[in-house]
């Protein structure tokens, strides 16, 4: 998903284009953009006012750098990684790991257990133990130690204090479901509070747009571009559907970006819990409207672990989706249909 111009893989955020009969006439005809990585993805960020781009871009850059000293499983200073090491105990950590862990755990209930958190061992397993970009073809058919699921509902004895949290004996948190989508929240909640202008901002894929402090201001309709999965986006001439989002979270997941072959078998990031299993692969790409961006990730996340219940699920719920099925095909939920503004 690409916050539009030209874009970028995943969903993200574009280039608003002057103001149509085919955008909302909130749209805002000049902005700020910065894009950089961070968190092992890109980042995307957009302001409405272009003489602010300078001091939101450097509040985004701190928030994910902070984000990725709490929650990252890949660098051992961070807080995650002492939380898992010291399972059982209460370990205390900085406030946005409590966060972020807090979000997971809302995550797995909100999904009855399908975005689970307490997946870390498992995708260790798997080969997924360092930053994705770093993560090696292992072809050894002994090379995988197989690591039995955890008990069902682990991620209910997962407890957390306002500084502290504690994982249970037996399992190893990874927030890799919920993570990036928290810290597009976090990025653009601290925006909101402390400039105070519209702006929106994708990381990797998670896209969380913020309206102004002032509560009055007109609202501004950011368009977004949803490629049909990540590893489409290599051909530049893959169409795109566009949206536009004022307010909350718009996510994408997909299945064709992260993959790895382990054990002479091909891996992917989004796991069954109830199998520690990839995915079936029903759907490559699974984009979703939310309050929030991690509202909105949960969704795709579950639903590409429904496989082919996940329409039913969705619908059930009322949830704004759009699903890529493995052939190209694409499959809206009735409030997509109902809502969404595509050109």
């Amino acid at each position: 998903m690409t916050v539009c111009a030209p874009p970028v893989p995943g969903t993200g955020v574009s280039e608003p284009p002057a103001p149509t009969g085919a955008a909302p006439t909130g749209a805002a005809p000049t902005i700020g953009a910065a894009t950089w990585r961070a968190l092992g993805t890109y980042v995307q960020l957009q302001v409405a006012t272009p003489e602010a781009l300078a001091e939101s871009e450097r509040l985004a850059r701190a928030v994910l750098a902070e984000v990725d000293r709490a929650c990252s499983r890949f660098r051992g200073d961070s807080d995650l990684v002492r939380a898992n090491a010291a399972a059982g105990e209460w370990v205390v950590v900085n406030p946005i790991l409590v966060g972020a862990v807090r979000a997971a755990v809302w995550a797995a209930e909100t999904t009855d257990g399908l975005v689970d958190p307490c997946l870390g061992d498992v995708l260790v397993a798997a080969g997924y133990d360092r930053t994705f970009t770093d993560v090696r073809a292992a072809r050894d058919p002994g090379a995988v130690h197989v690591v039995p699921l955890p008990s069902p509902g682990a991620w209910r004895d997962l407890e957390v204090r306002e500084a502290a949290v504690r994982v249970p004996r037996g399992v190893s948190l990874d927030l890799g479901a919920t993570g990036k989508a928290y810290a597009a929240d976090l990025v653009a909640l601290t925006l909101t509070a402390r400039v105070g202008v519209p702006a929106v901002v994708s990381v990797g894929g998670d896209v969380r747009v913020a309206g102004s402090a002032e509560p009055k201001a007109e609202p501004v309709a950011w368009p977004v571009d949803v490629a049909p999965d990540l590893a489409a986006l290599d051909d530049p001439d893959t169409p795109v559907c566009r949206v536009f989002v004022t307010e909350g979270g718009l996510a994408t997941s997909s299945i064709t970006a992260r993959r790895w072959i382990r054990a002479g078998r091909s891996w992917h990031h989004v796991v069954d819990p109830r199998t520690a299993q990839p995915t079936d692969g029903t759907w490559r790409a699974v984009t979703a409207y939310g309050p929030s961006a991690c509202a909105a990730n949960a969704t795709t996340t579950a639903a590409l672990v429904l496989g082919s219940a996940a329409p039913e699920w969705l619908a059930r719920r009322d949830i704004a989706a759009r699903l890529v099925a493995r052939d190209g095909s694409v499959r809206h939920t009735p409030r997509w249909e109902r809502e969404a503004m595509r050109t």
